[in-house]
């Protein structure tokens, strides 16, 4: 498979991609629409683990993802998540922080390798591609 094709896979995925805070909420993508913003502001959903096409064991994932967040600045509110696919068959430890920029949270995810990160706001379900791609924007609902 070529290297773009293999991307195309890779944002097929993620465009279907749910987010779980435990303790606080439950999202998934919608075609439009949005519900109940859990948050006092825009926020970014990072992750180290597998970056791109890589997959790591999972000694070597904490590893990276406990690199990213000893890597966030100072300041910045954060909640560990999970993000992966609505089936389960793929999950990523993930944080939920507050306080960034895009250009921050993409710089900060092309140093740990990502592909892309999540923006959550009010509006939308948004996929920012760190190689400068177009951002895609989707709805999205809270699981009750």
């Amino acid at each position: 498979m070529q290297a773009w094709e293999e991307r195309e896979e890779r944002f097929a995925g993620y465009r279907r991609a749910g987010l779980r805070v435990p303790g606080l909420t439950e999202l998934r993508p919608a075609d439009e629409g949005t519900d109940e913003f859990p948050f006092d502001g825009p926020v970014h959903v990072l992750t180290a683990y597998d970056p791109g096409p890589a997959r790591y064991g999972a000694a070597e994932n904490e590893r990276r993802q406990q690199a990213l967040l000893e890597d966030l600045p100072a300041g910045v509110q954060r909640w560990s998540a999970v993000a992966g696919a609505e089936d389960g068959s793929h999950a990523e430890a993930s944080v939920v922080v507050r306080g960034l920029t895009d250009a921050q949270a993409l710089d900060l995810a092309r140093r740990h390798g990502q592909d892309a990160v999540f923006r959550w706001t009010a509006e939308a379900w948004s996929i920012l591609p760190c190689d400068g791609g177009p951002p895609v924007h989707q709805g999205w609902r809270t699981v009750r």
